[in-house]
């Protein structure tokens, strides 16, 4: 076997060889093979004809992406949403959140017809974009995608996220969670159901490298309960700062009387309450966020608020965004929804005093370590 392994080593060491002063197709014909062949042989081994010339195109690439984001860094950028990300670098943000339009004809910018093309078109186009927003994921990113329905062309209704989940699945994304954001208004229609919550795919590069439930955590319903057994019987058996987080958002819609409404906004605008859980959820203080739907600047202004780098485009309402992120004042403490008056007092009724003795050992090196200090060592 291992004689046969280095005879294959040798016939493509005498191909590449041969291409070096012979074209793909001469060096094909030679050894009566297909030009196809030759080029994946030098793919594998980094021996293309021009190869340097390639890596040097590579490294232009990937230096134009560093300079193209520090200059689109926290702001707002009126572009299309392939060309704003192809010139993203690759593996550079830490969380991708987006809601792309549904294509049922919603007058963005003034006109429908940018929210109405031929459905396998708009799948295309969608497909697109998912997988450039993957490629710009770092490792351990999450990629959050906020879906409705959309409609085929014959005009029935599809769910985008069953449409979408097996294609992320196949870019090698890892499932993490459906979220249903539930919706207690919207309108009424004829002879089915009211459509009262949409959807939030959620994957992962990989395993997330965050995941912060305290600062989405809800109320505990029974703050005193006790575990009845076991070895923690008779202690507090829920968390201090309430309940985990669960795929379920009960969160309402921006209608024209709503207090976030932006006047003159997006016909679709987001909650911000939305973006802020998965911002809380799957990223630092510092971690960069990307929209590429951006509309009227939702998830930028959660991110502003919460100490997170920003970009993002959207093609319509870059005045409306710029007057909306004007006026946004970053958040000087972390909240904490989970905690209630209740719960607060049920905690610490449980404190209890700690005496802590400390040994003469450590009260000399305590000592030693104050003197370092104040001598400059």
């Amino acid at each position: 076997m291992t004689e046969r392994r280095e005879d294959i080593d040798g016939v493509v060491d005498q191909v590449l060889g041969d291409l070096e002063t012979m074209s793909y197709e001469a060096v094909a014909a030679r050894w009566k093979t297909s030009r196809g062949k030759v080029y994946s042989l030098a793919v594998a081994r980094n021996a293309r004809k021009h190869e340097a010339r390639i890596s040097e195109r590579k490294a232009e690439r990937a230096r134009r992406q560093q300079e193209f984001l520090r200059e689109v860094m926290n702001a707002s950028q009126k572009a299309d949403v392939l060309d704003f990300l192809a010139g993203l670098p690759d593996e550079s943000v830490a969380l991708q959140f987006t809601s792309p339009p549904y294509n049922v004809g919603k007058n963005y910018g003034g006109s429908g017809d940018s929210d109405r093309l031929r459905f396998h078109f708009y799948l295309g186009f969608l497909l697109q974009v998912v997988s450039e927003m993957n490629r710009t994921l770092m490792p351990g990113g999450v990629l959050a995608l906020q879906t409705g329905q959309t409609r085929d062309d014959a005009g029935y209704l599809c769910p985008l996220d069953t449409i979408l989940f097996s294609y992320l699945k196949e870019m090698g994304l890892l499932y993490q969670s459906r979220v249903a954001w539930c919706i207690p208004h919207g309108l009424t229609p004829d002879r089915r159901l009211a459509e009262r919550y949409e959807t939030i795919l959620i994957f992962s590069k990989g395993e997330p490298r965050v995941f912060n439930a305290n600062p989405v955590r809800a109320p505990q319903k029974q703050p005193g309960k006790r575990a009845f057994k076991g070895p923690n019987k008779g202690n507090l058996s829920g968390h201090p700062f309430g309940s985990h987080p669960t795929n379920v958002w009960q969160i309402g819609n921006v209608g024209h009387n709503h207090p976030e409404r932006v006047f003159g906004a997006h016909p679709a605008q987001m909650p911000g309450e939305v973006a802020r859980r998965a911002i809380l959820l799957y990223t630092n203080p510092g971690d960069l966020v990307c929209d590429v739907f951006e509309g009227s600047g939702t998830t930028h202004a959660e991110c502003q608020k919460l100490h997170r780098s920003f970009v993002g485009c959207d093609l319509f309402y870059e005045d409306l965004r710029l007057k909306r992120l004007a006026s946004v004042v970053p958040e000087m403490v972390c909240q904490l929804p989970g905690v209630t008056d209740e719960s607060l007092a049920v905690w610490q009724a449980e404190v209890k005093e700690v005496r802590y003795t400390p040994s003469p050992e450590s009260i000399r090196n305590n000592e030693q370590m104050v003197l370092a200090e104040l001598s400059g060592g």
